[in-house]
């Protein structure tokens, strides 16, 4: 805490008034990233609401903004402190599993407005944010010269190469 202190150039003491302990600040934080990030990612999708690969260019580009917009803060809500927390309570986990049930949401509604099974659904939105997420921070680690722009395009590429074939009306009249 003196370090959170230190950098917010405050008092322990003024720290310790909002937050119990390191565990209190770093879920402090999580829980402000999901708000922010989901937030962001359902206006991206809802924006694109009428082109499904637009949809999925958006919300792969909204994820990776918030990357780009502070690292600092994504790298220290993806690599959390040693929490004294049961391990089926992660915040990273609980954000991830929140992001996959809305994008899988969103492909169970293209998949019925079509008239299509909706079961993969829940599979492929979890799928897509273990792509995103990796890759993110892959090109948060190694890749900064790499711009956000074109690894969101190079992602929903290759998703939608899979996607393609199940969410659109002429897969669906080609399948038949």
């Amino acid at each position: 805490m003196s370090q959170v202190a230190a950098q917010a150039r405050t008092s322990k003491t003024v720290v310790y008034r909002h937050f119990a302990d390191k565990t209190d600040l770093y879920l402090a934080v999580c829980d402000r990233v999901a708000t922010v990030l989901v937030g962001q990612l359902q206006s991206a999708m809802r924006d694109a609401a009428d082109d499904p690969r637009q949809t999925l260019v958006s919300g792969v580009d909204a994820y990776l903004r918030l990357i780009e917009a502070d690292p600092e803060v994504y790298r220290y809500v993806m690599r959390p402190p040693k929490l004294d927390r049961p391990a089926n309570e992660d915040p990273v986990s609980d954000l991830c599993s929140v992001i996959g049930d809305h994008i899988a949401e969103v492909i169970s509604t293209e998949l019925r407005r079509q008239g299509r099974d909706t079961g993969p659904a829940q599979t492929w939105g979890h799928a897509l944010v273990g792509m995103v997420r990796a890759a993110g921070d892959q090109w948060l680690a190694a890749r900064p010269e790499l711009e956000r722009e074109v690894l969101a395009g190079q992602l929903a590429d290759l998703a939608w190469a899979g996607l393609s074939r199940t969410v659109t009306p002429s897969a669906a009249s080609s399948a038949s």
